[in-house]
């Protein structure tokens, strides 16, 4: 309670006996009623339209929102909305049940069962229930949907089989179907699912869009069979009838407008199950050119949301640059930033040399500023990193140690001294003691690729003062030419697929990993992560998939240098809105921000 300057004299006067009586007869509570905080109003319901700004991964337009399909944080950030989900993610990216009201595990963990809400229902009326699930989690598997997701709903019992499979030349399905045998539906609310193995990272695998919900008759309808020049080919354009007939969805929202132009609307599903929504409306615009959106943002007031990244036209490979300094001078404003669950890396080929030589991949990993690279290339929309597995991510181990045994913020700068002791030990060991006749490094670089041309620049730059006389350049080719395993290495990157260390340790380090492009292999790595996959327990995996990683920083699995920030700024009219570290809104945001008077 603010206290008027005039009446401050006489509170200092008041007497110390006053003061104690006074606590004395009060005890525990106030001794007169204080003004309790108020919410924000807000405004009417009719009002509460939303506004978000994005940047289409297909130009002005989302790339796709088939659950499957689906390949783009802004693409997946729409879709969760309108297709349920077994298991979502809360605001610590912890999976929670949804439309599950409860699951249970076998104590072999086997087999998880999931009890799902009663009178859960599409927007049309038709049933949410254990045979929608089902079938679409199978058709993910299907060879015939040929999504390049499947593999993540490979510990299911015979599902890798299944995709694996061959999508007959005269349906749109396959012959074959996991229903009944590993997905199994004792009862409408009721779904059983069997695994080959335990996995103690499946209900974090169920949050991914490979998993929600899809509407059965919708696809069905409009999925068909036709021969182009004599060979079959599957047509799917059933998420284009979404908008049809005043929107369709089973969760929070019903998608209402889709013109693949620009523009989404989304209305409030008045048949979803949980807590009602105060936005009632969802208006996207999508933007080819990021320095448009922002522009618009800035001047015209558009948006409730914004991404304040601009082309900088001064450079011609069209890089990116982030206006985060302007974007918190704006009034009104609030500038967020999140660290993504990813890791932004040069992937090294451990067939070809000099990668072939651990010594090597320590060195020019250690020759590496990553604190400059940060700051001047991505201006601070970027952390530098050593880490394999992100910041945010359950398993994130503060105290990783790079090949020097340096670790936290000393690590981020190059350690020159022991990087050229180690060129120097392996130049004398395979080079005759000469550097200059060490095998050549050519960074690969396509033409016109943003950030990652001025990355690779500065890196191969790096090198090339870390190591004189070492043949380091930058060798550009035509992306259609690009067919790894060629290169020695790539710069590249990884994004989560689920919240789980398993995603950035087991599916990309492991020999056996199915995206394992740079020939890694520590068979120590293998045994702690096959242990750890199995385990149930959280606490007692997240020390094995740690001790996973420091392996394979050790070793220089990869060069990882910077994890991503999700830059963003809001209106200050919107309480309650934010981006959770997977790149995407928790749904229990959506279900409680607003747009305040």
């Amino acid at each position: 309670m603010r206290v008027p300057r005039r009446f401050l004299s006489l509170i200092w006067q008041t007497s110390a006996l006053a003061a104690l009586l006074l606590i004395l007869l009060a005890g525990c509570a106030p001794a007169w009623p204080f003004p309790q905080p108020t919410p924000d109003p807000k405004l009417p319901d009719a009002q509460q339209i939303f506004h978000p700004l994005e940047i289409g991964p297909n130009a002005a337009d989302l790339w796709a929102i088939d659950p499957p399909l689906i390949q783009f944080g802004s693409d997946q950030n729409v879709a969760q909305l309108i297709f349920p989900q077994i298991m979502t993610l809360d605001e610590q990216e912890k999976p929670i049940d949804w439309a599950a009201e409860r699951h249970e595990i076998s104590d072999d963990g086997l087999t998880y069962t999931f009890h799902l809400r009663k009178g859960m229902t599409w927007s049309d009326g038709s049933p949410i229930d254990a045979n929608t699930f089902a079938y679409s989690i199978n058709r993910t598997l299907d060879p015939c949907t040929a999504t390049d997701v499947a593999w993540i709903l490979y510990v299911i019992k015979g599902a890798q089989a299944f995709n694996e499979g061959t999508c007959p030349a005269d349906s749109v399905t396959s012959a074959t179907t996991l229903i009944g045998s590993s997905l199994l539906v004792p009862d409408p609310l009721t779904l059983r699912i069997r695994l080959e193995r335990p996995a103690g990272y499946f209900l974090a695998v169920l949050t991914a869009p490979a998993a929600w919900a899809v509407p059965r008759a919708l696809v069905e309808r409009y999925t068909t069979l036709a021969k182009d020049a004599g060979i079959p080919r599957i047509t799917s354009t059933w998420t284009d009838h979404l908008a049809d007939n005043g929107g369709f969805g089973g969760n929070l929202y019903r998608l209402t407008r889709w013109d693949h132009a620009g523009h989404l609307k989304l209305e409030r599903n008045e048949r979803f199950w949980g807590q009602k929504l105060l936005l009632r409306r969802i208006e996207y615009t999508l933007y080819k050119d990021a320095s448009v959106a922002w522009s618009e943002f800035q001047t015209t007031g558009a948006g409730d949301v914004g991404y304040p990244a601009v082309a900088n036209s001064s450079d011609p490979r069209g890089a990116i640059g982030y206006e985060i300094a302007a974007a918190r001078a704006l009034k009104g404003v609030t500038v967020q930033q999140t660290p993504l669950l990813a890791v932004s890396n040069l992937r090294l080929n451990w067939r070809l040399a000099p990668f072939d030589d651990p010594h090597v991949r320590q060195a020019f990993s250690l020759a590496i500023d990553r604190e400059t690279i940060a700051h001047e290339i991505y201006h601070d929309s970027a952390q530098p990193s050593i880490h394999l597995i992100p910041g945010g991510m359950p398993g994130y181990n503060s105290d990783l140690a790079d090949a020097a045994r340096r670790t936290g913020k000393n690590a981020l700068t190059a350690d020159l001294d022991t990087a050229r002791k180690l060129a120097s030990a392996y130049a004398a060991e395979k080079c005759h003691g000469n550097v200059a006749t060490c095998p050549s490094v050519m960074a690969p670089l396509p033409r016109s690729t943003g950030s990652v041309y001025k990355v690779d620049v500065m890196i191969v730059a790096q090198w090339q003062a870390a190591f004189p006389g070492w043949p380091i350049a930058v060798a550009y080719y035509n992306a259609a030419q690009h067919l790894e395993p060629v290169h020695q290495l790539d710069n590249s990157g990884w994004s989560a697929d689920y919240a789980d260390p398993k995603n950035f340790v087991s599916d990309l380090w492991t020999t056996q990993a199915y995206y394992n492009r740079g020939f890694e292999s520590v068979p120590q790595v293998d045994a702690l992560c096959a242990q750890a996959d199995g385990m149930s327990d959280l606490s007692a995996r997240i020390p094995l998939y740690q001790q996973a990683e420091q392996l394979l920083v050790t070793q220089g699995a990869a060069i990882p240098y910077a994890q991503p920030l999700i830059t963003y700024a809001v209106r200050a009219h919107v309480v309650g809105w934010s981006i959770a570290p997977m790149g995407q809104t928790p749904l229990s945001v959506w279900q409680t921000a607003y747009i305040k008077r």
